[in-house]
């Protein structure tokens, strides 16, 4: 699999979804459920104040946010490399009807003239590229004098990075190494036989150094095995690289993610999850105003 082809063939929403890809109703699922595991993000994106506003998101997808945008009166631009996932997004537009134009390219190079954007919006994207500076100086580039950045990666400090993946699942994947125990990592986890099955490939390859080497194992185990690359930031890390070129600088954390324990989701949902999220959640944003010249 070369790197590009896990996000051609992949999609967030692809697992979720039972009707036919493309359908009206596939959107629907694939919208449900982000409302339903991640309320947070039209608290922190607040699409409704980016009406009559020139905007991009950086890593579109196949349209899930970008409908938010444009429905809320956004003038919406998405750019994505995945010809696929471009004309999902294509589609889900015409089928609501809604104004939007899709261009094919990198987050790495924009295909835009400098200052043509009040935000420019990214959503899990750029902490999957090799170069995520060069993908934040593309957006400072792009972005007018007082423009905003909004974006999310992988928080470092987390409970899913931390407890979630670097112990329990490193635990499970090598106790793979058991002939036939993928059967009791399914029950025990729920994964689907055909992720486990990705994991025990990689077992294969790699050996003992897939469960050693964090960056490794990093990156199969947040999308799923055969992801080429994901990558994890402090917030101290994002300020420092975002420093002198934007101002007003603000980080913040949600999305516990407890989904694979029992009553985890229940237990995120309540006061206290709430709070615990806003420290150890695993979704790190990040908004800063262009400094103006």
């Amino acid at each position: 699999m070369t790197k590009n082809a896990f996000w051609v063939d992949y999609q967030p929403g692809f697992r979720f979804a039972q009707s036919p890809v493309g359908t009206s109703s596939f959107f629907q699922e694939v919208s449900a459920y982000r409302d339903a595991e991640e309320p947070h993000i039209p608290e922190v994106v607040g699409f409704s104040r980016w009406s009559g506003c020139d905007v991009l998101e950086a890593g579109c997808g196949i349209g899930t946010d970008a409908v938010r945008f444009a429905g809320a009166g956004a003038r919406y631009t998405g750019i994505d490399f995945s010809s696929s996932a471009l004309t999902l997004a294509q589609r889900r537009f015409s089928m609501e009807g809604l104004p939007g134009r899709f261009v094919a390219g990198s987050v790495m190079s924009l295909p835009f003239s400098d200052e043509s954007f009040d935000l420019v919006f990214s959503h899990g994207v750029i902490h999957h590229v090799p170069r995520t500076e060069a993908a934040i100086d593309e957006f400072h580039r792009v972005l007018r004098p007082g423009g905003t950045m909004l974006f999310m990666v992988y928080h470092r400090n987390s409970f899913n990075y931390f407890v979630s993946i670097m112990t329990i699942r490193r635990g499970l994947v090598g106790a793979m190494v058991v002939p036939k125990s993928e059967h009791l990592v399914s029950k025990l986890t729920g994964e689907p036989p055909e992720v486990l099955a990705g994991h025990r490939q990689l077992l294969r390859e790699h050996g003992r150094r897939y469960i050693l080497d964090s960056g490794l194992f990093l990156s199969h185990n947040t999308d799923g095995p055969g992801n080429p690359l994901s990558k994890v930031y402090s917030r101290r890390q994002l300020v420092e690289m975002l420093a002198g070129r934007f101002t007003d600088v603000q980080t913040t954390v949600r999305f516990l993610n407890l989904r694979p324990y029992p009553g985890g989701l229940r237990l995120a949902r309540t006061s206290a999850g709430r709070r615990m999220e806003k420290s150890l959640g695993w979704h790190l944003y990040v908004e800063g105003k262009k400094t103006a010249t």
